[in-house]
């Protein structure tokens, strides 16, 4: 039994702690009860208590929300934007690196070395893993054996907000290090049209002469956007 010493003890320690303290307990409390309960809001509130527990998150959660509608949006904003966010530092910004590299893992998990890249749509899947989040361009390569088993997925190149200046021979120096018999490119369009421009036809066209006198296969280039992708190989430019 508690004296009323420790009783008082106890209620000057219970007025003391943060007021934002009960409220995430109450938050997660509904949180095991029934998740889907949560608000966007509410959800975004108790992540960010992981990288500032010492803070009142609430006010953070609902501004991010306010800019940012979407956790997608959230994960693809610009550092430097985020920044201009009052409550945003350095840590935050990591924080958030950390959380869109976890989800890339999380769905690259199902695509394991040796797994089979026999359709576009698990190339795309294996891209929107990495790009899906990202405001410019990238530029990767995907190896694979002569059985079109996965071997490696790697970046080239890393551009703008409409280009990502990759060169042939970076690209086929990588496959013959990896031992590669055939690539699949692929790269993301934040803009949202997948559709190739007239120097992703090019570029193709010059990675495929290049790839062909090497003895390698160019299987396809897939270009993803947020909802959507194309493919030179099911559009006949291969």
């Amino acid at each position: 039994m508690i004296s009323p010493l420790g009783m008082e003890k106890r209620a000057i320690m219970d007025s003391q702690k943060p007021h934002y303290t009960g409220h995430r307990q109450r938050l997660k409390k509904r949180l095991d009860n029934d998740p889907s309960s949560l608000q966007d809001y509410e959800i975004l509130e108790l992540v960010l208590g992981y990288a500032l527990p010492r803070k009142d998150t609430k006010p953070l959660a609902k501004a991010l929300l306010n800019r940012y509608p979407t956790f997608k949006d959230l994960l693809a904003a610009r550092p430097g934007d985020l920044q201009a966010i009052d409550g945003i530092g350095p840590g935050i910004i990591t924080f958030f690196r950390l959380w869109g590299e976890f989800w890339a893992r999380t769905d690259r998990s199902g695509l394991s070395t040796r797994s089979t890249l026999d359709s576009p749509e698990k190339v795309a899947r294996l891209a929107r893993s990495r790009l899906q989040f990202k405001s410019i361009e990238e530029f990767w390569a995907i190896m694979v054996d002569n059985k079109n088993r996965l071997i490696d997925f790697e970046k080239m190149s890393r551009g703008t907000v409409d280009q990502a200046p990759v060169f042939p021979r970076e690209i086929l120096t990588v496959a013959l290090e990896k031992r590669a018999s055939g690539v699949i490119l692929l790269h993301n369009h934040p803009g949202g049209d997948p559709h190739p421009s007239f120097q992703d036809r090019e570029l193709t066209r010059k990675i495929r002469e290049v790839s062909t006198a090497l003895g390698v296969r160019l299987l396809d280039h897939v270009i993803i956007s947020e909802d959507s992708f194309f493919s030179f190989q099911e559009h006949g430019f291969l």
